[in-house]
């Protein structure tokens, strides 16, 4: 994906992120519309360096995946993005503690090294359709070639479930967030290290 994809991206991950158990724990269960946006045009600019999405034949986004390899960066944001980002860390609720405590236990309970899969949404109307099966595949394939693990947390069991059944991953760990979901952590191996 490129920049020139925000706004599309931006209206799926408003929308998508309010049901992920682990984004509506993080910016509050009472958090509107404007909150979610905000936190997506984060994730989005932040990891738009990985950032896969499929289209339909007319141009619109269905499905987004977000991924952050052993090397990646945090990207710069712009004086508009920092404010509202000022904004958001202030104005809602307990953010900052449930923020900290996701990103202490996400750091003591990750491996690194790996290629992270960050989140993967798709659009309502295209669920059920293999989109986001077919954005993970090749990025699954081209981890397995570069000899390295692909590695996601998750609060959803669904996705969970899918995960092992689809490419064998494996849950190594999981931790509880306060008032909240558990994140069960799955790694995905190499094809090679699979066959052994």
């Amino acid at each position: 994906m490129t920049a020139a994809d925000r706004e599309q991206a931006l209206d799926l991950l408003e929308t998508g992120l309010r049901e992920v158990p682990m984004y509506e724990w993080l910016l509050g269960r009472n958090a509107q519309p404007d909150a979610y946006r905000w936190y997506g045009e984060v994730l989005f600019t932040d990891y738009l360096p990985g950032l896969y999405g499929q289209f339909t034949e007319t141009g619109e986004l269905m499905a987004v995946v977000a991924t952050s390899g052993p090397d990646h960066e945090t990207q710069s944001v712009d004086d508009d993005l920092r404010a509202r980002t000022r904004h958001f860390v202030t104005t809602l609720d307990g953010f900052i503690e449930r923020f900290t405590e996701l990103r202490e236990k996400s750091r003591t309970s990750m491996l690194t090294g790996t290629v992270s899969l960050v989140f993967g949404l798709v659009h309502q109307d295209h669920r059920m359709s293999r989109a986001l099966s077919n954005l993970l595949q090749p990025i699954v394939d081209e981890a397995g070639r570069r000899g390295l693990l692909v590695t996601l947390g998750t609060g959803d069991p669904q996705l969970r479930d899918v995960s092992r059944r689809s490419w064998g991953g494996e849950v190594y760990g999981e931790f509880d967030l306060t008032d909240g979901p558990t994140v069960w952590l799955l790694k995905v191996e190499p094809p090679q290290a699979q066959r052994r």
